[in-house]
């Protein structure tokens, strides 16, 4: 991915709901066009797509109205960086670490689940694994290639030909190619390589259920690798645990919480079917953004940071990943950007 691509994708994501459509408006981009329920990591990703189909790599026109729907000020710090260093995520990366190690068989892919309330960022988490946490791995001399495979999903969908026809794109073929043609594209990228995709309780409610899965393993095993490739190939699954769109809240949280909690059982199961469930992302701690705080700031700027922090946690033993990074956002954009420890 190109320095403006990732540049573009993160001026999206800060984007306010209403500048976001502003930017939609200027493109002209229909609803259908954009990932309906994926994060807004997902749409900022699609309307960079559609705008470099457009205007190429440079993408100056996207730059331009992003610029004036939400002018930068000066010196304000690109707080988005920090995402890839927010706290209490060690269990999850460490038992994916040990995955990694001991995956000899290169030609096999491996695939993990990330499983999360929508609250928690998940999509930001596998951001981290692709550009923070499997570099430090050194499983390659290469850099890491990530590439996120949108799938509509609902009970009409073959999901063999849906994940085909997205992957073929990503990577740059004809969405029909064939899974030779897909094969041959993976291993001549010539490095580690991340693929993931986005699903949540209404997928699942809609798509046969555990069976959704099941298909999903099934694709990547039944690629064709060729034995002699020596490249990582992750694929991850990040699955949301939503709101049911019901309007009594009594029904609708009974609803969401058995029905989550059904899915959550049926996650235990698939760690026999060659796929890697990480555990659960929580809620964090205010003791794990302080050691956070600790590593990556400077010490002046951390004896400002500290009574904010406590002020954050002064109602609540835990927070949301989503909602603490926004708070984050808030209390550091003020900063230079030099307050990081290097």
């Amino acid at each position: 991915m190109t320095q403006p691509i990732e540049h573009a994708i993160e001026r999206l994501e800060n984007l306010s709901v209403i500048q976001f459509k502003k930017v939609l408006l200027y493109y002209q981009v229909s609803k259908s066009e954009i990932p309906d329920a994926g994060a807004r990591g997902e749409k900022a990703i699609a309307v960079v797509e559609y705008a470099r189909q457009k205007e190429g790599e440079q993408l100056t026109d996207l730059f331009k109205v992003i610029n004036e729907v939400a002018p930068q000020k000066n010196q304000i710090m690109n707080v988005d960086t920090l995402r890839f260093h927010l706290p209490n995520r060690r269990t999850q990366e460490s038992k994916l670490g040990r995955a990694i190690k001991t995956h000899h068989n290169k030609h096999r892919p491996l695939v993990c689940l990330i499983h999360s309330d929508e609250t928690q960022c998940s999509d930001r988490f596998v951001k981290r694994l692709a550009k923070h946490y499997i570099p430090r791995l050194k499983i390659s001399k290469e850099n890491i290639s990530s590439h996120y495979v949108p799938c509509k999903l609902n009970e009409n969908i073959d999901l063999q030909e849906e994940l085909s026809e997205q992957l073929a794109s990503k990577l740059g073929l004809n969405p029909f190619a064939t899974r030779s043609e897909i094969v041959q594209a993976i291993v001549s990228e010539g490095s580690p390589i991340i693929f993931s995709t986005d699903m949540c309780t209404n997928n699942w409610s809609r798509c046969g259920e555990i069976q959704l899965i099941h298909n999903f393993i099934d694709f990547w095993a039944n690629l064709e690798i060729p034995e002699t490739h020596s490249h990582l190939i992750l694929v991850c699954i990040y699955f949301n645990y939503k709101e049911i769109r019901i309007t009594n809240f009594f029904k609708r949280w009974f609803e969401k919480t058995f029905i989550n909690n059904k899915i959550r059982q049926a996650f235990i199961q698939l760690e026999q079917e060659n796929c890697v469930i990480l555990p659960e992302l929580m809620n964090i701690e205010k003791d794990d953004v302080e050691k956070w705080a600790r590593e990556h700031l400077d010490g002046n700027v951390l004896d400002r940071v500290r009574p904010k922090i406590n002020d954050l946690f002064s109602d609540y033993e835990t927070m949301a990943m989503c909602d603490l990074a926004n708070k984050l956002r808030e209390i550091l954009e003020d900063f230079s950007p030099d307050v990081f420890n290097s």
